[in-house]
């Protein structure tokens, strides 16, 4: 038994010795002061985060822009040449070496049915909780397919002179920004981080917990790390007792649990499987298409891409060129050309004088560029799986991707988000290549759209992946607002209608602005418990314009360390008022307003209501009875000369919208149908519904609120009404600040440019992050082609698009998406004849 013990730790010494042998002696790396000296923080080179700044082990600065991928073969060809142009101009003009990083994982749906478990636990609407269980099973549904998100990474170094790491991150944010202007150029955001060192703790945090790393609180993560750069010297006794043991570094908390670096095929990090393949410097063919990166940035789940470009100075190429190039025409005139290498001497020669002229004559300037390619996964079998799927799309690419057996470890810190390329994975993966050529990988090329958290708007027609958009996450966006065009019968109620139901199941607050057919929200508002409001002549539905319901204005006034302003809530509603009259009675004078601002305190008075807050409220704390249009009415005719006020005011009592309110305004879904009221009516019925939302929205900026407006062509349309565009307008230029988002629907696209030279149409799709193209006719679809620059390719898609289904347009990115709901929700929202008929047949059926 002690011999065959022997034999097996012989045998391991071996293996261990076998890849000294072959590869050398690893550098064991040594932190001054690290407690685990020796430990897993070996794997880690970056020592500190500061000022957006990485800082490595070795000296290094180094700088991560996140790119927001555009979906490039969704261009026409004039604009994927003029995007390949733009971005060869940066690379003319880029740091000397760049790593495009694109880390490729499978979507967090856990994280998404996580939060709608959450939603389920606190909805106390039966059928509301009965949606959101059909919702997070039609996601892990979708999710079976392929439901990844890739990540897009611009990375690159400091190479100055400077010594000071205020001027060095200077320097470092100035290409930062030469890169934001080249890059819109292209076509392509780049993210600006609120927070940037949280951002690059995350970025690296992933590379080593790819399992892990999204259930974690990097904000929290990040104070509890020490700072390490630029610290001076402490004495163990200045030290408190906290930190006499150490402090925790960002080595500490980017290390992972465990690490096998032993086997030949891969290793093993955190139970996670990685392998590493890269392509031959010399498989690459010598002509290769627009964006030829793209098909390996789309492989799926588990697999990463890194590619590397290295600028040379013309100088030092432009020798070596030509010397070779000699040389090789000298052995050309001693070989036969019967022989097997002749043409590759003749195409090495006619390479040479190419790059030759092309350096000289067009400007071109020469590149090194590797290509690493990551597959990892929970076992080896997947692994093994995945590997191959790899190497069958680089043969049918003709190129030759090999495994970096023995060499994984130098691979993974290759692929780290530091612009480091192991120095042998480099002289396996080198292959020279001019500006025009490394432009043409662009591989910021992506068709998949599945943020973490959010609202599910259905499936990516590309490769079937679900698209779930967080319309809050501001470091996407920079507004939430999604507006919505398509012809008649396209599905554009059902879109607003299934996504204003999604957002009231993730807690959101809603409201609904329903100027037509205000009817096909009902069915649905109810059965979620929501609360459906008729605003016009002769509806049982009463909002008191002149209820007072919060007790102050300061928006802030529950945010912690604010001193809380007093401004008077009694005087912002006498002019809300004023304005609803004035709708009601264009023709008021100077003198008549002035008399109805008296007329409407004294109204208040006598309720015991004054300009000071505090009278708002009874001694318990509860807001007091409130007036009404009838009061009013009384106060007005102690005025001779608001005689034809009091008359507006009574045709308001008469129609039945002056009493008090008898509705449920605290609900959290709300739909405002102010379909019925005429044409005169319609400024002053989109006051009453504009108003009651401003004021509710002002009670939090911290709370999630939503705004949709369905068919707002009748508003703002040719023959819409100026001042009723003009209320929702405002509405949606402010509301970001709010914490709210705002969604439109309409069709008659051409109409809805026409009011004032198209003033409404252009400032909601000026504040609309995010636009939805439905399926809609060539002449509509040519007149958003101006408004969003759209391409043919993309406007015939968008008239080619069936029912529900459409291109979504989320910032510069746009992916093919059709509209999911489940049976339920379908049910509540289907406005098809044929369905309502049926559910029409399954009542009469109950009732006998």
């Amino acid at each position: 038994m002690d011999k065959h013990k022997k034999n097996n730790q012989k045998e391991k010494r071996v293996k261990r010795n076998l890849k000294t042998l072959l590869l050398g002696s690893p550098r064991e790396i040594t932190i001054p002061g690290s407690r685990f000296p020796n430990g897993t923080q070996n794997l880690v080179p970056v020592v500190d985060i500061q000022k957006g700044v990485l800082i490595t082990e070795d000296g290094r600065y180094i700088k991560v822009l996140e790119i927001v991928p555009t979906n490039f073969y969704l261009k026409s060809r004039i604009e994927q040449q003029n995007i390949i142009y733009y971005f060869s101009c940066y690379l003319k003009i880029a740091p000397q070496s760049l790593q495009i990083l694109v880390c490729t994982q499978r979507a967090d749906i856990d994280a998404y049915c996580d939060q709608m478990e959450k939603y389920y636990n606190r909805e106390k609407n039966e059928n509301c909780k009965a949606m959101i269980l059909e919702d997070a099973q039609l996601v892990n549904y979708l999710a079976s397919y392929e439901a990844v998100t890739r990540r897009f990474y611009l990375i690159y170094e400091y190479k100055g002179e400077a010594t000071e790491f205020t001027e060095i991150s200077k320097e470092l944010a100035d290409q930062a920004e030469t890169a934001y202007q080249y890059l819109d150029y292209c076509g392509l955001e780049v993210l600006r981080h609120d927070n940037y060192d949280e951002f690059l703790l995350r970025t690296v945090y992933t590379a080593y917990h790819k399992q892990s790393a999204r259930n974690i609180n990097f904000s929290a993560l990040m104070e509890q790390v020490g700072p390490v750069f630029n610290t001076p010297e402490i004495t163990e006794d200045q030290l408190e007792e906290e930190d006499s043991e150490g402090i925790t570094t960002i080595q500490d908390v980017l290390a992972p649990t465990e690490a096998d670096l032993e086997h030949s095929k891969y290793i093993l990090i955190d139970g996670v499987y990685h392998a590493y393949l890269y392509i031959t410097g010399y498989s690459y063919p010598t002509e290769r298409g627009l964006a030829w990166l793209s098909p390996l940035i789309e492989l799926g789940d588990g697999i990463s891409l890194s590619f590397f470009l290295e600028k040379k100075r013309k100088e030092q190429i432009l020798s070596k060129v030509v010397k070779t190039t000699m040389i090789n025409r000298s052995r050309l005139r001693d070989i036969e050309d019967i022989r097997a290498d002749y043409e590759e001497l003749d195409d090495a020669i006619y390479s040479g004088m190419y790059i030759k002229d092309r350096l000289n004559r067009d400007g071109e300037d020469f590149f090194y560029m590797h290509t690493l390619i990551e597959v990892t996964a929970l076992d080896e079998t997947t692994l093994n799986k995945r590997i191959k799927q790899v190497q069958n799309l680089c043969v049918s690419m003709d190129m030759t991707a090999r495994r970096a057996d023995w060499c994984h470890e130098q691979c993974f810190r290759s692929m780290l988000p530091i612009a480091k390329l192991d120095m042998d994975i480099a002289k396996r993966t080198q292959r020279n290549v001019l500006t025009s050529g490394a432009a043409g990988a662009f591989p910021f090329s992506s068709f998949e759209l599945c943020d973490n958290k959010g609202v599910l708007m259905g499936i990516n027609l590309h490769n079937n992946s679900a698209v779930i958009v967080d319309n809050f996450n501001s470091d996407i966006y920079s507004n939430g607002n999604l507006a919505i065009f398509g012809m008649s019968g396209a599905g554009k109620t059902y879109t607003l209608l299934l996504l204003a139901m999604r957002l009231r199941m993730c807690g959101v607050q809603v409201f609904i602005i329903a100027p037509e057919k205000g009817f096909e929200y009902r069915c649905a508002c109810e059965a979620i418990g929501g609360q459906f409001l008729r605003l016009s002549p002769g509806s049982e539905d009463c909002i008191n314009l002149m209820e007072i319901r919060r007790s102050t204005l300061d928006i802030d006034s529950n945010l912690a360390n604010n001193i809380q302003r007093n401004d008077s809530v009694l005087l912002s509603k006498v002019q809300d008022l004023h304005t609803y009259i004035r709708l009601r009675y264009p023709q008021i004078t100077p003198e008549e307003a002035y008399q109805l601002n008296i007329a409407i305190l004294e109204c208040y008075e006598s309720f015991g209501i004054t300009k000071d807050n505090r009278s708002l409220l009874n001694p318990d704390g509860s807001f007091k009875a409130m007036p009404d249009f009838t009061h009013l009415y009384s106060c007005l005719l102690k005025y001779p000369s608001l005689k034809n006020v009091a008359l507006a005011v009574k045709e308001i009592i008469d129609f039945g919208m002056g009493g008090q309110t008898n509705v449920d305004l605290f609900s959290s879904f709300i739909v405002l149908d102010t379909s019925g009221a005429k044409k005169k009516d319609i400024s002053s019925s989109t006051f009453v519904a504009t108003s009651f939302i401003r004021d509710e929205l002002s009670r939090s900026r911290t709370r999630k609120k939503a705004v949709l407006g369905d068919e707002l062509w009748v508003i703002a349309g040719e023959e819409g009404n100026e001042q009723a565009a003009d209320f929702i307008i405002e509405m949606v230029k402010l509301i970001r600040g709010y914490g709210a988002i705002f969604v439109s629907a309409t069709q008659n696209t051409l109409d809805y440019f026409a009011l004032r030279d198209g003033k409404f149409g252009d400032a909601l799709l000026n504040n609309s992050r995010l636009k939805l193209l439905l399926q809609m006719e060539e002449a509509e679809a040519i007149k958003l082609q101006e408004k969003l620059g759209l391409s043919d390719e993309e406007v015939m898609q968008v008239v080619r698009c069936g029912r529900g289904q459409g291109l979504l347009c989320a910032g510069k990115n746009r992916i093919g998406i059709e509209i999911r709901s489940s049976q339920t929700e379908y049910e509540l929202i289907t406005t098809n004849r044929t369905d309502l008929e049926k559910r029409e047949a399954r009542t009469d059926t109950a009732e006998l």
